[in-house]
């Protein structure tokens, strides 16, 4: 991805951002995310839990998961009566914040099986 496409969808680096937070107390980190492919390399150190592992992997669908329920909890949940009285604009907004949040909290293979 290249920077421009960070800015658009900033979910993808801060999806990988997650993973290099959540495992740098048991991890070497390497971070990569100005090119076309935004990535993090963890070389695991060779006494780190198998829960910190596996917790790592997953700390972007765990974040995730946390946003949506405040976001319940503070905001409710939104129903079609109460999106109607809202412009087309904000609808476009709500549709790019919910496509961003999906990117960033949807884990993918690698994360799901972390151990190959």
């Amino acid at each position: 991805m290249s920077l421009l496409s960070n800015l658009l969808t900033p979910s993808v680096p801060l999806h990988e951002l997650t993973h290099a937070v959540a495992a740098y107390p048991w991890a070497d980190v390497d971070i990569s995310i100005d090119g076309t492919d935004s990535r993090v390399t963890m070389d695991w150190d060779d006494d780190a839990p198998v829960w910190a592992i596996r917790v790592a992997h997953l700390a972007p669908t765990l974040v995730g998961l946390g946003i949506a329920m405040l976001l319940v909890v503070f905001f409710g949940v939104p129903s079609v009566s109460g999106l109607a009285g809202l412009a087309l604009h904000d609808l476009g907004l709500l549709v790019i914040l919910f496509v961003n949040w999906v990117v960033y909290a949807f884990p993918s293979y690698a994360d799901r099986h972390p151990f190959g």
